[in-house]
């Protein structure tokens, strides 16, 4: 079956469809085709009367590396959803499998073929409910279990599911999929010490699988090459007396889970010590709450900025409130963050965000900034991201002071002087070039606009001040 023939019909199978009846019945054919194959070898995982299994998607043509689908099906009801269908013979742009995910119900017309499937029929028969068991702990509060269930002798080895059961909602970074807990189908040979891992699955807070799949070529390895939870679920199972002893064991208890949410270190000493050194004058009006316009050509967002003024000078805690996210970060006086913490929805994924300045130097007088004089700084920054891997990014940004003029002219609620700053950042790939002001007696930087070579401007417009 041709994939673009997947996508095409994959609206006219949800309950919920509104197309005409005349497609409904080649959308049922094609999607009960996928109901009347059998249930893969190691790929059955059941929860309560819901059996998740994966299934070859029936083509018109042999193929080495046939289409492999995701189904959720009850086994007491006309119930199942298609998950998603993947092609480990296509690899996407991001060198994954290319896929399609569903995640919708099926209609019970295509939802019937399962009736007739003796192997879905015998899955939901000798498929045992699952009795997971608590067997350890290991760092960040993850739980090692064990289904007693699953636990079988086959020609001296155990056969078992074991799962990795996380604190919190994480994101694979590869597969760009959430998951709270992974499933491993094991197989270990206590005898000689060596394994083979069957399957693996990865599946949300409601137990349902997001990505995952079985191995078709498996080979014995030593038990020391796994990884460390893997070595001690292989060693729960071999240390003797295995059913008995998880039949002692605690049973597992379902916990409540949200996304992963990264928190900043500390700013450091030597950065603090960095800023301390400056000996800018603390604050004579510090501000309390900031009401601003960000304008990038077609999009206006207006957003709140609230301050608390930190324990060490030049520091202000700033909670930014918009529309789509907030954020909660340590600034110099606002010219740049020091930490920074925030949490926002990216393409249905809860996506936290968290950085810190791990280095920091300056150049030039910033307690009298002369007009016509240069300042400067940078800095190395450590940037986490739950759905992309770690890294450390170096700034350095030059900044000409061009004139002095009264705050007021920025807005009418502002005294004092600023100070006019035409500023240039080279960071790792880009150069941004923007116009600041310093409010003298706020203390603090306010950025009028920006620029990132050709790809971004930004204007920025001051609407309250307290």
């Amino acid at each position: 079956m041709k994939r673009i023939a997947v996508v095409a019909t994959l609206g006219l199978l949800s309950a919920c469809s509104l197309q005409p009846a005349r497609n409904s019945g080649n959308s049922a054919a094609l999607f009960g085709d996928i109901l009347k194959q059998p249930p893969l070898a190691d790929s059955v995982l059941r929860d309560g009367d819901q059996l998740s299994y994966q299934a070859q998607v029936a083509s018109g043509k042999v193929t080495a590396t046939p289409d492999i689908a995701q189904l959720q099906a009850s086994c007491a009801k006309t119930d199942a959803s298609l998950l998603f269908v993947e092609s480990t013979s296509k690899l996407a742009a991001d060198g994954q499998p290319e896929r399609v995910t569903v995640m919708r119900e099926l209609l019970p017309v295509v939802v019937a073929n399962l009736q007739q499937n003796p192997a879905f029929i015998e899955a939901c028969a000798h498929t045992p409910r699952p009795d997971w068991r608590l067997v350890g702990e290991v760092e960040a509060q993850r739980q090692l279990l064990i289904d007693r269930a699953s636990l079988k002798n086959v020609a001296g080895a155990w056969q078992f599911w074991g799962a990795i059961d996380e604190p919190s909602i994480l994101i694979n970074q590869q597969k760009k999929m959430p998951y709270a807990q992974t499933r491993l189908r094991l197989q270990a040979n206590c005898t000689s010490q060596t394994y083979r891992s069957l399957a693996e699955f990865a599946l949300n807070q409601n137990n349902v699988v997001t990505f995952g799949k079985t191995e078709t070529a498996t080979q014995d390895k030593p038990f020391d090459s796994a990884e460390a939870t893997t070595q001690m679920l292989l060693k729960t199972v071999c240390a003797g007396d295995v059913a008995n002893k998880l039949e002692r064991s605690p049973s597992a208890v379902p916990r409540n889970k949200t996304a992963l949410v990264l928190t900043p270190t500390p700013v450091p000493a030597t950065v603090l010590a960095a800023i301390d050194a400056l000996e800018l004058p603390p604050a004579s009006k510090p501000l309390r709450r900031l009401v601003l316009e960000r304008n990038s050509g077609s999009v206006s967002l207006r957003y709140e900025l609230f301050f608390e003024p930190g324990a060490q000078s030049g520091q202000l805690h700033q909670r930014e409130v918009g529309k789509y996210s907030t954020s909660n970060k340590i600034t110099f006086r606002g010219l740049f963050n020091l930490t920074f913490q925030s949490q926002y929805k990216n393409n249905g994924l809860e996506v936290s965000v968290a950085s810190n300045v791990e280095q920091l130097s300056f150049s030039g007088d910033w307690k009298q900034m002369p007009v016509g004089q240069t300042i400067g700084f940078s800095l190395k920054e450590r940037n986490r991201n739950s759905s992309r891997p770690e890294s450390l990014l170096s700034r350095q940004d030059s900044c000409l002071v061009k004139r002095e003029l009264p705050a007021s002219k920025i807005h009418s609620n502002l005294g004092g002087i600023a100070k006019e700053l035409a500023c240039t950042s080279t960071g790792e790939k880009r150069v941004t070039t923007s116009t600041v002001y310093y409010l003298q007696d706020s203390g603090y930087f306010f950025s009028s606009k920006s620029a990132t070579q050709d790809l971004y401007k930004e204007d920025m417009k001051l609407l309250q001040v307290e």
